[in-house]
Order: C-alpha cells, then structure tokens, then sequence
C-alpha cells in the first residue's frame, strides 16, 4: 500500500503571502514532509503493534519513505508491507503439547524445526490431498509437505493506515506552520 501526500496550489500561495525567500520555503517544505513521513511511519506502527500483539521491530522493516520531485513538486511517498509475517519472527518461540507459543500467540499444530540449510521456523503439516508419507534415514516417519506460519495482518492494518493517512494532510499543515515560523524568525536572522 502507498500513500502520497501532493502539494499542489498550497505551496504556491504561501509563498505569495509570506516574506521568505523561495529558498528558504522550500527548505521548510522538505522539512516538513519528513516530519509528516516519520510522525505517520511512528503511529502507524505504534497501534499496528498493540492492534497485532507484536513488538514493533517486526514492523520496522515493512515501511520505506522516499522523498522526491514530481512535476516540479516535492513529494514523499510511505510504503506498508502488508503481507503476512513470519511466526518466527514474532520473538521467542516455545513448542508446547499442542503446538508453539510465540508471545501471546499459540499456533496450534505448529511445530518447531530447523531445515537442513539450517533455516529455522515454526512449520505446520499441510494434510490436504497430494500430502505424502516417508520414511526418514533415522527411521523417523515424516509427513510431507509443510509450511511456514504466517500471520495475515492486512485486515487489521488497512484500516490503521487508512485513518491516518486521512489525518496526515491536518498534520502536515501544522508542522509547515512551525516550520515556517522557524524560517522566518530563527534561520532568516
């Protein structure tokens, strides 16, 4: 999901109405959009982590900014990965009689187990048609295949997104006002 915030007219006018050099407005104005990127990539992530039961370093890694001009406007762009997170990644994983717990998520079935390229995760049996049974060098039955656990997190995410990306436009106004304020009282000194 990618969210943009364009200044189209708005820009245009302050620069009209106030006594900055275009220099200087144009500083505020790159300030700004960073302030709003990042005061929306931190509560985004926030109540994404206490909506989801997950630390918020899982988050972290599923948000890109980038800071562009666009048609002789500048722009940022907030990218969200909404695809599923890995279980294992959730923090640290304890196997149970009934299947793992990860923090305050049980997955149940789900086993623990470290791949012969020493990748490890927490698995779950696929026991659809197609399923096959073998036996093991160590004599171990096994039932393959398997796949990682997943946690889908794009219902409960693009509501938070959206709710915010819809507050991101009054946010910006009010830092580019503190921001303009700085420029013309504190840098333009």
């Amino acid at each position: 999901m990618i969210l943009e915030i364009h200044l189209g007219s708005e820009i245009a006018e302050l620069e009209e109405q106030l006594e900055l050099s275009v220099r200087q407005l144009q500083k505020a104005v790159t300030r700004t959009l960073k302030k709003t990127a990042r005061w929306l990539e931190t509560h985004t992530k926030r109540e994404l982590g206490v909506a989801l039961s997950v630390p918020q370093r899982v988050l972290a890694a599923r948000y890109y900014k980038t800071f562009y001009l666009k048609n002789g406007e500048r722009t940022v762009n907030v990218w969200f990965g909404l695809s599923p997170i890995s279980v294992y990644s959730l923090g640290k994983a304890k196997q149970t009689d009934l299947g793992v717990r990860v923090g305050k998520h049980h997955f149940i079935g789900a086993f623990i187990a470290t791949m012969k390229s020493g990748h490890t995760g927490i698995f779950k049996r696929k026991y659809a048609a197609g399923g096959k049974r073998t036996k093991r060098q160590d004599g171990q039955w096994t039932e393959l295949p398997i796949e990682a656990v997943t946690m889908e997190i794009d219902k409960i995410a693009q509501p938070i997104i959206e709710r915010y990306h819809a507050r991101a436009e009054a946010r910006f106004k009010q830092i580019l006002k503190q921001e303009i304020h700085f420029a013309m009282n504190i840098e333009g000194q």
